[in-house]
């Protein structure tokens, strides 16, 4: 009988550590919500930015159309699209001239100007 109610008891406690760390574990999750009306509603906004050629709004819209939600391929290739459009138009740089910019830059020297203060 005494060891029935030590297996009754070590059981009770491991089902309550169980639903604990459970619980702790499902608090310390972030949440993700895919939007589908709010995602729908941003593609539709930048499809009425794109008609009356207003890309870079139309470029913010479709940017948070993704961030409503993520899996839906229509805001997806609504972005691609209006993306192409400010690369057709000169608007938006790709990743190779906006390096080659970056690099033409130079950064100022220590020298420049003499020097104010003293020290390192």
């Amino acid at each position: 009988m005494k060891k029935n109610k030590i297996a009754i008891l070590s059981l009770a406690i491991l089902v309550c550590v169980g639903l604990f760390s459970t619980t702790l574990s499902a608090q310390n999750k972030q949440e993700y919500s895919m939007n589908k009306t709010l995602c729908a509603h941003y593609v539709k906004l930048s499809r009425e930015m794109v008609e009356s050629d207003n890309l870079p709004l139309a470029k913010v819209y479709a940017a948070k159309a993704i961030q409503a939600n993520s899996w839906e391929k229509a805001a997806w290739a609504n972005y691609d699209d209006v993306a192409q459009r400010l690369a057709d138009n000169g608007e938006l740089e790709d990743f190779e001239t906006f390096i080659e910019n970056s690099q033409a830059q130079e950064a100022p020297s220590a020298g420049d100007g003499g020097s104010k203060f003293e020290g390192c």
